[in-house]
């Protein structure tokens, strides 16, 4: 009786579930000190011990450790620096969304760069199946969406295996027009502005904390010093403007920074530069807005009593341990965090809260858990001692001080900082919901004064600001010749890492075209790991085959369904219909997949384990409601949600927990064996 065995597209799917799978679980990781030990080069590992994640070790590798000054930067940095501060970080326990009753900031930030690195994994993996272009010299259509996609793989084509790296290199030194390009360049340029539209769209609208991150960054920007940027960037003397721009940035002005400087004292904490009063004083604000948002709580008719809302507040102050405890506790007994809380003091507190009350105190628990994150993330970045974060930014002026110095020489960086000043205004009023002219429609007075932004929005605001960046590359090509040569060496071998590592092409005309299809064939499974995949496959008993199979078809299924979706959307946006919700790009569904898999705490004393799509449309911290008014600088999280849900919502995808339950861990083992060792 014959086993079953992996076709190309399951074969293609079980590659793409288990890098999916485990690009997220070694970003997750990162919340435990111990995984920054155990990374590998170039940080400080035991000899003997296996890299703890052997994805991103492989990328941070292949593609960070090579870029031009990176490259240069001593192991010091990375060891030193780097590899203490994500150890604090870890050790600092930031808040858990299972906890907190809704999708953190920090679990969308970090979905959201597994979502994109993992493309980039299997690509590396993988590789980039070689096909043959048909026509080399055909000109497309950016108004056709079959265009403007055939543009980008054929644009992958010639980046990996033809000379596209140097044409685009020659001709941005030329010229900074976008529109003197080829038209394979033009098409597939538009491309990416669509999907940048998009995920800028995804990040700041559709995401539950859109509108608190682009508060963030509102305070982040009202704080930068332009003005003295620009008079310093003007400098025409590159040393003298390196060291204007350190001195401004990193000079540490306080009264205790002044005594250490004369020897009058030796304080440790010698106060916090510009870098770090930004950083700290928008936590601050955060933080202001946070404990308003607490004493109103405390202060509401239905609030719950003293004691119990002191049990709340003081079980965020333990130690890691007691955390993991109760939050075990919670997922077997199928009780809310809250409860547990409440059960586990001493003397015990009765747990029988209305359920009014125990909505309030779930929000009074995340929002000190919130004040606390703030807390902990302005210690370490900006009172820890030694000052870690001064000193790695430090190394890297060092270490790239040729090349600014070259691009200072290219380019007028004051006018490139005004560039970005500019982008930034108008990005930040382009991402807040614009008041409805015709509002005569909505069942409210808020629902019919304003609509979240479109897609269409990002993309006008992309086609407005992406000429400016066109003209920075166009002067550093032609003025900064040999810088651009260096990025120049890196793009081609960064490009090399993704080919596939198949036997060269025959030479016989007819053979080269059997191999070219052959190598086409393989987009179908897995490219180079297809063979590794097999293998673990088949060890496998009949019975998990047959299961692990029916998992993959229709997880296939639902891949297809994605890539259907996403060419209607970019339609949508290529019809200019002023109203699209939902943009283009297979990675945000994947992205909302993480997303919607986050366990939540019950909403009632008891009661199940929420998941992440249940509590999609809350965002982290009720203190948005205090914030809804505008009143603080804190921001107003409560984003406008598209009321179409149609428009906005995703294939569902399907339950693949048996695939990665029988192979993530043997997969992971494959990846260890490709560990660099430096």
């Amino acid at each position: 009786m014959s086993h079953p065995t992996l076709s190309p597209t399951q074969a293609h799917a079980l590659f793409d579930i288990l890098t999916h799978h485990e690009t997220y679980a070694e970003i997750e990781s990162f919340k435990w000190p111990d995984a920054i030990d155990n990374y590998g080069y170039p940080f400080k590992k035991e000899d003997g011990v296996q890299t703890s994640s052997p994805l991103l070790q492989a990328l941070l590798n292949k593609f960070a450790l090579k870029l031009p000054g990176l490259s240069n930067v001593a192991l010091e940095f990375w060891q030193e620096r780097c590899q203490i501060l994500v150890a604090k970080l870890g050790e600092a326990e930031l808040s858990e969304s299972y906890d907190k009753g809704v999708i953190g900031a920090r679990k969308t930030l970090a979905t959201a760069i597994s979502a994109l690195l993992e493309y980039l994994a299997r690509g590396c993996l993988g590789g980039l199946p070689r096909r043959d272009i048909k026509n080399a010299e055909r000109k497309y259509d950016i108004s056709k969406v079959e265009d403007i996609m055939e543009a980008w793989d054929d644009a992958l084509q010639e980046l990996v295996y033809g000379d596209l790296i140097d044409r685009l290199f020659d001709k941005t030194a030329e010229t900074g027009r976008l529109e003197d390009h080829s038209s394979l360049v033009q098409a597939a340029h538009e491309f990416i502005l669509l999907n940048l539209a998009s995920f800028l769209h995804h990040v700041f609208v559709i995401s539950p904390d859109g509108q608190y991150l682009l508060k963030v960054i509102e305070n982040v920007h009202r704080l930068v010093p332009y003005t003295l940027i620009r008079q310093t960037l003007r400098v025409g003397n590159a040393a003298t403007m390196i060291n204007g721009m350190v001195k401004l940035v990193l000079t540490k002005l306080s009264v205790t920074a002044f005594t250490n400087w004369m020897g009058l004292s030796k304080n440790a904490d010698d106060g916090m530069n510009l870098l770090q009063q930004i950083i700290s004083t928008v936590l601050s604000w955060d933080s202001s807005e946070l404990q308003k948002y607490a004493t109103q709580i405390q202060k509401s008719n239905d609030a719950p009593s003293k004691e119990h809302l002191d049990a709340v507040k003081s079980h965020v102050y333990k130690p890691r341990e007691e955390h993991e405890k109760l939050r075990v506790i919670s997922v077997e007994q199928s009780k809310s965090i809250i409860t547990v809380i409440f059960e586990s003091t001493s003397p015990s507190l009765s747990p029988e809260l209305p359920d009014p009350q125990h909505a309030q105190a779930l929000e009074y628990y995340s929002t000190h858990l919130s004040i606390r994150d703030r807390d902990e993330l302005g210690k370490i970045l900006c009172h820890l001692q030694p000052d870690l974060l001064t000193q790695a930014v430090r190394d890297l002026v060092a270490t790239y001080d040729p090349i600014i110095r070259s691009v200072h020489n290219a380019v007028d960086l004051s006018a490139t900082l005004t560039d970005l000043e500019n982008f930034l205004n108008d990005m930040i009023k382009a991402s807040k919901p614009k008041k409805n002219s015709a509002s005569g429609n909505g069942n409210t007075k808020s629902e019919a004064e304003s609509i979240p932004p479109s897609v269409e929005d990002y993309v006008n605001l992309l086609r407005k600001h992406i000429p400016s960046s066109h003209r920075f590359l166009h002067q550093i090509a032609k003025n900064g010749r040999e810088v651009t040569e260096q990025f120049r060496v890196y793009a081609k071998e960064a490009a090399a890492e993704f080919r596939d590592p198949t036997p060269p092409m025959p030479k016989n005309n007819k053979d080269v075209s059997k191999a070219l299809q052959e190598s086409a064939d393989s987009t179908k499974d897995a490219g180079a790991m297809t063979a590794p995949l097999a293998a673990l496959f088949s060890t496998l008993s009949e019975s998990d085959q047959e299961a692990i199979l029916k998992a993959l078809d229709a997880h296939s299924s639902y891949l297809a369904s994605l890539k259907a979706s996403s060419t209607s959307r970019m339609k949508s946006i290529l019809a200019n219909n002023l109203d699209t919700a939902y943009g283009p790009g297979m990675y945000l569904a994947r992205w909302h997949t993480l997303l919607d898999s986050t366990s939540i705490t019950p909403a009632t004393a008891k009661g199940r384990v929420r998941t992440g799509k249940e509590v999609k449309d809350q965002d982290d911290s009720g203190a948005a409601n205090s914030k809804a008014k505008g009143n603080g600088k804190g921001g107003n999280r409560d984003g406008d949600k598209d009321k179409d849900k149609d428009k906005v919502e995703a294939p569902d995808a399907p339950d693949i927990s048996v695939v990665v339950k029988a192979l993530r861990v043997q997969f992971k083992e494959i990846l260890k064996g490709m560990e660099v060792m430096g």
